[in-house]
């Protein structure tokens, strides 16, 4: 790795940390990471513009470094992997302020743009069906557990359909947020995509729960400290309805990153999370006149 590190960077670093496919060192008092990409090869010239864009406004963000034929990515083992700049080296863990104040700079990139939620999560119905209709014997979890989590993607997919409500509070996110982030993986620029600016702050608050961190009432009283108009509140209740922590688990069985019976950590506590959208509901309703999912309310009252 070093010679490699030096053929193509023209750095020698002394000592190499690899954690999973990732590496980390130290060159000259800088800290680096030089992280495998699995994302689309086609975002990468976005992502780097992003990023210098977030530099040039000296936003605290993490620095994508080229390699020596200028380019972004450098193929090794049949792999991608971008080297990291880390302004940011803590592996402290976020909390709740970092991801509120995360770089408010308003700035877009059509193919970065994940703000589409209707057809993004039409089109994940879609794939999950087909999946489950060919899906072999062993995964009976993901079998019989996929039609209750494609409803509430559906229940999410018609509320924002009924609601019908323009936002234009679109901003920097990232493709996933988890309390279990630390500051370094927080300001990784490979991370970061466009979408509605309640997000990050959704998938936060999941994780929360589904990681026992926080119990329902300490998030909904985190939740009424956060500054959301009736347009945000809403889109926030949309975001939550939608099962990204079980469609992530999913995907990283199929792949065989996971054993299946991680299902098994988010499954459990489908009443608790119906209970915790019922109470994020009911805060919304006392401040704005909306409606809620019909199933839960009934459930609930």
């Amino acid at each position: 790795m070093k010679d490699f590190l030096n053929y193509y960077y023209y750095i020698i670093p002394d000592k190499i940390h690899k954690v999973n496919n990732n590496y980390y060192f130290n060159f000259k008092n800088n800290y680096f990471s030089f992280i495998q990409y699995l994302g689309n090869i086609n975002e990468l010239s976005s992502l780097y513009n992003l990023n210098n864009y977030m530099l040039y406004q000296n936003k605290s963000i993490n620095k994508i470094i080229l390699n020596k034929e200028n380019n972004i990515i450098t193929k090794k083992d049949n792999n991608y992997y971008i080297l990291i700049l880390l302004n940011t080296y803590s592996k402290n863990l976020i909390n709740i302020n970092n991801v509120i104040n995360f770089i408010n700079v308003d700035i877009y990139f059509p193919n970065l743009d994940r703000t589409n939620w209707y057809i993004l999560w039409s089109n994940k119905i879609d794939y999950l069906e087909y999946i489950r209709n060919n899906l072999n014997k062993e995964y009976n979890l993901i079998y019989n557990s996929l039609p209750y989590y494609i409803g509430l993607t559906e229940n999410a997919i018609s509320y924002l359909k009924y609601s019908n409500l323009k936002n234009n509070h679109i901003g920097i996110q990232h493709t996933r947020v988890s309390c279990k982030n630390n500051l370094m993986d927080f300001y990784n620029p490979i991370n970061l995509i466009i979408d509605y600016k309640v997000r990050d702050i959704a998938e936060y608050f999941k994780s929360l729960f589904f990681d026992s961190k926080l119990d329902i009432k300490e998030i909904i009283n985190k939740i009424k400290l956060i500054k959301m108009n009736e347009i945000d509140s809403i889109y926030f209740y949309i975001r939550m309805l939608y099962p990204s922590y079980y469609f992530d688990i999913v995907d990283n069985i199929l792949k065989g990153k996971l054993k299946q019976e991680e299902l098994l950590n988010i499954t459990k506590l489908s009443n608790d999370y119906e209970y915790l959208l019922y109470e994020i509901y009911s805060y919304i309703k006392s401040k704005y006149n909306i409606i809620g999912i019909e199933w839960i309310n009934k459930k609930y009252l």
